[in-house]
């Protein structure tokens, strides 16, 4: 089929697009999506607040307490921001979709699971100093570094199809 247009990624045009192109491609917003969603992820595994047990002691009594005064604090700056007339977040026809509230509500939610995982940790006395914390935050990221992995790989392929038969 002659009048078939298939670019080979093995011509010159072909290479160069491949290393010209591969940091923009994989750079995207659902990368960063990814690694917000993962260091959220690892905040709450190493907090140990999925493996509370029943009875709870006194400092994880009062861990949770803490967590839903933020989770309520968190839940009012997002309404103050969205909800009132004429509100910051919302975009300039007064709309949630699209808006800045709909890019940025999975980078606040990380955010928020982050602070209230780190309270609960320090709270409860799983974690006690800023190491921890550190390693709090990162163990997320170490823990899904194989999903990054298929993310790259992924992503160069279906850029390269589209390039291919475009």
């Amino acid at each position: 089929m002659p009048e078939l247009f298939v670019r080979s990624l093995l011509s010159s045009e072909g290479i160069r697009w491949f290393f010209g192109h591969f940091a923009s491609s994989i750079g995207s917003p659902f990368l960063v999506v990814l690694l917000v969603c993962f260091i959220a992820f690892g905040a709450i595994k190493s907090s140990s607040l999925l493996s509370l047990h029943n009875p709870m002691e006194f400092r994880e009594r009062l861990g949770i307490r803490l967590l839903i005064l933020e989770a309520l604090v968190f839940i009012a700056i997002i309404c103050l921001l969205t909800a009132v007339p004429h509100a910051i977040l919302l975009s300039a026809t007064g709309e949630l979709w699209p808006s800045s509230f709909s890019n940025s509500i999975i980078p606040y939610c990380a955010f928020a699971i982050c602070v209230m995982a780190i309270s609960f940790a320090l709270v409860s006395g799983n974690k006690r100093s800023l190491v921890e914390i550190f390693d709090m935050l990162t163990c997320g990221i170490s823990l899904s570094a194989p999903w990054l992995l298929v993310y790259i790989f992924a992503k160069q392929l279906i850029d390269s199809f589209i390039f291919v038969l475009d």
